[in-house]
């Protein structure tokens, strides 16, 4: 009984075991995916040629022409491991990863993009390279922007920690109102056709009632 009690003991201490591991690797991994988003957020060209050629990060001539990326690898070996082993299957995760914003609010991709709307040439620089929001320089030069950070901290933090999964909510954000908006055209054009309709049918019925007024007109004029 005892070495049944024993056995039991050693099984059960392997599966827990097992499941602290796994969930000690989702953590690595999720903090890989995320040291390696904010690099790229930081590169995008290099992101660009990744996505395109995910095997890049394997070519020594690559690196060596962007030693960035090299310094970069050197000091996550875990992304380096990871990206190294199967560079396409990293990249889609990574792509995900960036689509997710499982961390960002509604509301708060809701008021970024309420003040994109109103300031359409820093949206678009903002989507070509979304680590601009944390760049010095380029707030001193958009007073706006640092304003509008400074009264949503929370949106700030957001694009502190991944600008573009913070893009990213706040396109689908757009996206979903472009598509009320669509939605509310068709209806009122809906609605138009039928005030005209009923205009048409209005006017019909009006001109049945002159036709039949003068038909008893006529009537009554024979009489």
């Amino acid at each position: 009984m005892h070495n049944l009690n024993f056995r039991y003991a050693v099984v059960i201490g392997a599966v827990l075991s097992l499941f602290v591991t796994a969930a000690f690797a989702q953590d690595i991994t999720r903090q890989e995916l995320l040291n390696f988003d904010k690099f790229l957020d930081s590169h995008p060209a290099i992101e660009k040629d990744l996505r395109a050629h995910p095997e890049l990060v394997k070519d020594s001539a690559y690196l060596s022409a962007h030693p960035e990326l090299k310094t970069f690898l050197d000091s996550h070996p875990g992304v380096r491991e990871e990206i190294r082993e199967n560079p396409k299957q990293f990249m889609n995760r990574g792509r995900a990863f960036e689509k997710s914003g499982k961390d960002i609010t509604p509301a708060e991709a809701k008021a970024f993009d309420d003040f994109l709307d109103k300031h359409p040439a820093l949206e678009k620089e903002l989507k070509k390279n979304p680590s601009l929001a944390n760049n010095a320089d380029f707030l001193a030069k958009h007073p706006e922007l640092k304003d509008f950070l400074n009264s949503h901290p929370q949106v700030r933090e957001d694009l502190r920690e991944h600008p573009r999964v913070m893009m990213h909510a706040e396109r689908k954000i757009d996206k979903q109102e472009s598509r009320e908006a669509k939605e509310d055209r068709k209806e009122d054009r809906r609605e138009d056709k039928a005030e005209r309709r009923e205009e048409r049918r209005e006017e019909r019925r009006e001109e049945r009632r002159e036709q039949f007024r003068g038909n008893n007109g006529n009537h009554g004029g024979k009489r």
